[in-house]
């Protein structure tokens, strides 16, 4: 009875599975209703078959329950190449919640966010580029614990169900540099300098979602992660 009961889930990725149980309410928006419609991708997809999007977030600070996002970047790509003209960057209206560490870091001033969308619009437009795609980030727990924490908060819901690929993990449990521990920082500008990738002289989430997805063409080339046997997204994803 159990096992007829399970049959046909085994397969599926844990997301995928909690995506299933998910009940909408028909207050929720059309795009988070969209999102959980449709399934996730196969865990056995090889790379070359799947459809990214490569995400940033700046914060006002790394504590998802009590920070805020100030910017959102996104661009989509393949293992053929990035689609420059699906780059985009939201600016939230969070500009009270800017400190002088984040200005320090990323340049966003409570001015600049004031004509920034709410985080609602921002995550709802996230989740009309996901949706189909594998999300990729460098440390992508920053980015997941912001999304799951406005999906708890605002649709009781505990989990993001998506697949995630992080360039962090893909870097340490693929390169030698990283099985060996011989990186001293695995910061994105210093994994781009590890690979000979140009920096970009501005700092936003825009050029960091676009640097994020160049630095993961370059590990799949350089790391020859298409030639091991069996690759797929299930071998990758975080």
């Amino acid at each position: 009875m159990i096992r007829r009961m399970f049959k046909g889930t085994e397969c599926l990725s844990a997301a995928e599975q909690l995506r299933k149980t998910i009940e909408f309410n028909d207050k929720w928006p059309t795009a988070v209703k969209e999102y959980l419609s449709q399934p996730l991708m196969d865990l056995n997809t090889p790379l070359d078959k799947l459809e990214y999007l490569a995400v940033d977030f700046e914060t006002s600070g790394l504590n998802a329950h009590k920070d805020k996002v100030l910017s959102i970047g996104m661009v989509e790509f393949n293992l053929e190449q990035i689609d420059l003209f699906s780059s985009e960057e939201l600016l939230i209206d969070n500009g009270e919640y800017v400190n002088a560490e984040s200005a320090e870091i990323n340049g966003l001033t409570p001015q600049a966010l004031a004509d920034g969308v709410s985080i609602e619009q921002g995550i709802e437009r996230l989740l009309e580029r996901a949706k189909g795609k594998v999300i990729l980030a460098h440390s992508c727990n920053i980015e997941r614990s912001f999304i799951e924490t406005f999906l708890d908060h605002n649709y009781q819901l505990n989990a993001f169900p998506a697949h995630f690929i992080d360039t962090i993990h893909v870097e340490k449990r693929f390169s030698y540099a990283g099985k060996t521990g011989s990186h001293k920082s695995y910061q994105l500008n210093d994994m781009r300098n590890h690979y000979k990738l140009p920096n970009y002289l501005e700092h936003s989430a825009a050029s960091d979602a676009l640097a994020c997805a160049e630095l993961f063409l370059v590990q799949i080339k350089k790391l020859k992660l298409e030639h091991i046997k069996g690759m797929n997204l299930k071998k990758i994803q975080f």
